[in-house]
């Protein structure tokens, strides 16, 4: 654990150095950032102008809903979606073997060595809009929904993890499936809406979205107090499912990859 720890200290590092070194493109990158996660803000905004709710859900609750999403999102692209797009590339150029000769674990590797720190603008802006929310909405906010709504998202982001993990992994046996990474992208988009939404959807079409409509939902359900145990158990089982599922397809997948030299 300490090498993982002590690893992960100097590519903050180096990642933080890479960044600030084009500073005006730095700063570009967080205005397109900060723009991006308001547009979503805005969305909710017209969609609700003449509805009070949509699916059951209020126009503050919906708010609610797009800043967890900003907040997720921001996670998941500061810490893994980068990394798996680099992935996709070093499949596609034949170049895996440099993270397949790292001294630790393949599947970790793959998660660690870019940090794409401009996408904490929507986490922080996320967090800013939920707590202007909550505090408007007037929810009692205990130390316990802090934590259940930190689990329930970091469950959040495992589960997007582990779905994009294996679709990925497919690019090892056809690497003409490179642009693959672009859709999952635009899927990560369906998460912006209600469970319920989906659920009038046919269920050949609903079942696969439900791990997706489950990671942003969830969170909200949480601050606005109609979390139950019964969805929180249904998160858990998600997570251990699609991770194990994620697993064993990366390995079964890296038994086939070969490299540009082989």
């Amino acid at each position: 654990m300490k090498k993982y720890i002590s690893l992960y200290k100097q590519l903050l590092v180096s990642n933080w150095n890479a960044l600030v070194e084009y500073r005006s493109d730095f700063v570009t990158q967080v205005f397109s950032s900060l723009v991006y996660a308001i547009n979503h803000v805005v969305v909710i905004l017209l969609l609700t102008s003449k509805v009070p709710s949509a699916y059951g859900w209020t126009r503050s609750e919906l708010l609610l809903l797009t800043a967890t999403y900003n907040v997720f999102m921001g996670i998941y692209h500061t810490f893994i979606s980068r990394n798996l797009d680099s992935l996709s590339d070093e499949i596609y150029l034949g170049r895996l073997d440099y993270v397949l000769l790292r001294p630790i674990d393949s599947q970790v590797s793959t998660m660690l060595w870019r940090i794409h720190y401009v996408s904490l603008v929507r986490l922080l802006f996320g967090l800013a809009l939920s707590f202007y929310l909550v505090n408007s909405m007037q929810i009692t906010i205990t130390l316990s929904t802090v934590i259940a709504y930190v689990i329930t998202i970091l469950a959040g982001v495992f589960i997007l993890y582990s779905i994009w993990l294996p679709f990925i992994s497919l690019i090892i046996f056809n690497p003409r499936l490179s642009n693959i990474i672009s859709l999952l992208f635009q899927s990560t988009n369906i998460a912006r809406y209600p469970k319920e939404m989906y659920a009038r959807l046919p269920m050949y079409i609903f079942i696969p979205l439900i791990p997706l409509a489950l990671i942003m939902t969830t969170p909200t359900k949480v601050l606005v107090q109609k979390f139950s145990f019964t969805l929180g158990l249904e998160v858990l089982a998600v997570s251990l499912i699609v991770g194990i599922f994620a697993r064993f397809v990366w390995k079964f997948s890296l038994r086939y990859y070969t490299s540009a030299s082989s």
